[in-house]
């Protein structure tokens, strides 16, 4: 059942794993920019460093003797000592001449001389694998033939010698399975008379057990997932807590093993089922039978699950620079990509930020966030990560009220500069390095919901604003605390904000919020869920401000899928 619900979302999946030049142009004025580029260039190990000449290396090769093989994982020996599993690389060899042989089971073994100069030298082999042939006859003609799992074409094929599982399988009839020995060269045949199979309806399963009808699209239905052991058919029925059927419909003719279906939680007359327990049936026959196979699961319908578009840019889903109080249910996800382009009006500093972030609902109540990416300069290429765990431990009870969650956050944004790495001083994100408790808050009035958060954050290094000349690296501890806020707007398949975020000065140093320079964040979002899909479409613009004379703003674009 897992491989069919993939199924479905594989396009969507490949459509973001696709997405390019999703950066957009921004501006700046002033010296905040500046100030931060300067910043990363000095905590990762002084300023630019001119680039350097590359290596002229050959194509794939590292320093040494580089063997690499098709398959992999074959034994590698040099002048007869065993080196160990390819990929290798051999540093420390001798200039001269040295045999090499590779040895795996089920492939002829292969032997060659090369000679190491001292240069980066690449071996590369493919290994011929050793054959016999396989030919199965069956009753009924029709059938699909799997060796080791894998479908082969039918009639006498050709497979890899050795103990192999053959399973030989048509629609309405018993499987049968065996162990086949293939020798080398040699045919190996397999007469097999498959048998009928009783009807029967086997893995009957609601792949989310919760569900709320009022999402938009897909994400307010539930696919409903079964197989059958031959043709027959079928009709699927909803009852409510009393036993009333509040919905049913015919299945269409069983003509393969693996049936889904999707089904928008709504009555026959179009209106969404109401909050409680419900229990979801599917009751089928073979052709021909009079007796009825049933199967059922329990669905919870609840309204104020919300399962919706949130951005990772600081870390934690919700908007930009504000964290929801919601958490998926379990067994929900979101994967998103955004990116974004920061650039002074001259193009003297660039900076483009692009993440990778996803969301899992963990177990009831719990939602588990994950980003990473990196922020490109034109001198130095930081990368970020942050992990984040949410517990909504005051839920809403229905679409008007107010909810309440605890999160903890661990954050790292480290330099990859040649001369030197190490922590990063900036704070793009409002999501500096360290370990960060908040308390989101939220209050929703139907569509609209108002988003505060208040939170500390520890750390071993102190943001480049706390020290005296603006941009000097110190290790701490230190602490400080975020206050974050943002306006949300759920309209169904279009989701919009705007959301900003401050720190104090270090703690117990005053907790004076807006007192400049402390600089703000703030953003705006909208995000496209696209019709009949799990796609998700986002465009964002934001920015950090100091005062009139220092600032800049970014615009990018991204793209996600949500089930």
């Amino acid at each position: 059942m897992a491989a069919r619900r993939i199924s479905r979302i594989l396009p969507a999946v490949l459509l973001l794993a696709a997405a390019l030049g999703l950066v957009s142009c921004a501006t700046s004025r002033g010296t905040t920019l500046q100030r931060v580029t300067s910043t990363q260039q000095r905590s990762s190990g002084g300023g630019a460093t001119p680039p350097q000449e590359p290596t002229q290396n050959p194509p794939g090769t590292t320093s040494g003797l580089q063997v690499l093989t098709d398959p992999s994982n074959v034994e590698v020996y040099i002048d007869g000592d065993y080196k160990g599993l390819s990929p290798v690389v051999m540093e420390e060899i001798s200039v001269g001449w040295h045999r090499v042989v590779l040895k795996k089971q089920g492939y002829y073994d292969s032997s060659g001389w090369v000679q190491f100069t001292g240069d980066p030298l690449l071996y590369q082999v493919s290994l011929t694998q050793i054959i016999g042939f396989l030919r199965v006859t069956a009753t009924p003609t029709n059938v699909e033939v799997l060796v080791d799992g894998t479908s082969t074409s039918g009639g006498t094929q050709q497979v890899g010698v050795g103990e192999h599982e053959v399973t030989v399988r048509s629609f309405g009839y018993t499987p049968y399975t065996a162990t086949v020995t293939i020798a080398e060269k040699q045919l190996t045949a397999l007469d097999v008379n498959l048998q009928p199979a009783p009807f029967a309806i086997t893995a009957f399963s609601l792949p989310k057990s919760s569900v709320n009808p009022h999402n938009p699209g897909t994400l307010g239905s539930i696919d409903v997932d079964f197989s059958v052991t031959g043709p027959g058919t079928g009709r699927l029925f909803v009852l409510d807590g009393t036993g009333t059927e509040v919905y049913s419909r015919s299945l269409p003719p069983f003509t393969t093993w693996d049936q889904a279906f999707t089904w928008d939680v709504h009555t026959e007359a179009g209106a969404a089922l109401p909050d409680g327990q419900y229990t979801v049936s599917v009751s089928a026959s073979g052709d021909g039978a009079e007796t009825a196979t049933t199967r059922q699961a329990t669905l919870t319908v609840d309204s104020t699950l919300r399962v919706l578009p949130r951005s990772l840019w600081s870390g934690s889903s919700g908007l930009l620079y504000a964290p929801v109080t919601e958490v998926l249910p379990p067994g929900d996800f979101q994967l998103g990509l955004l990116g974004a382009g920061i650039a002074t009006t001259d193009l003297s500093s660039i900076q483009a930020p692009l993440q990778v972030g996803v969301r899992l609902g963990a177990v009831p109540g719990i939602e588990v966030d994950a980003s990473a990416g990196l922020i490109g300069t034109s001198t130095v290429l930081p990368l970020f990560g942050t992990v984040a765990a949410r517990w909504e431990f005051l839920p809403p009870r229905d679409a008007v009220g107010t909810s309440a969650a605890l999160q903890a956050k661990l954050s790292v944004q480290v330099s990859t500069s040649q001369s030197s790495t190490g922590p990063l001083m900036t704070d793009t994100f409002a999501n500096f390095s360290g370990l960060s408790v908040e308390v989101p808050l939220e209050l929703t009035l139907g569509a609209i919901s108002g988003l505060l958060s208040f939170g500390v954050n520890g750390s071993f290094w102190y943001p480049y604003l706390f020290r005296a000349d603006g941009v000097t690296p110190a290790f701490g501890p230190v602490t400080w605390l975020y206050l974050r806020a943002g306006i949300l707007l759920d309209l169904g398949s279009v989701t919009a904000g705007i959301s900003a975020s401050t720190r104090t000065g270090q703690l117990p140093g005053g907790v004076a919020f807006l007192a400049w320079p402390t600089p703000f964040q703030a953003g705006a979002e909208v995000h496209w869920l696209v019709p009949g899909t799990g796609i998700v479409v986002s465009a964002i613009v934001a920015g950090e401000y100091e005062d009139s004379a220092n600032y800049y703003f970014m615009g990018g674009a991204g793209l996600g899928i949500i089930y």
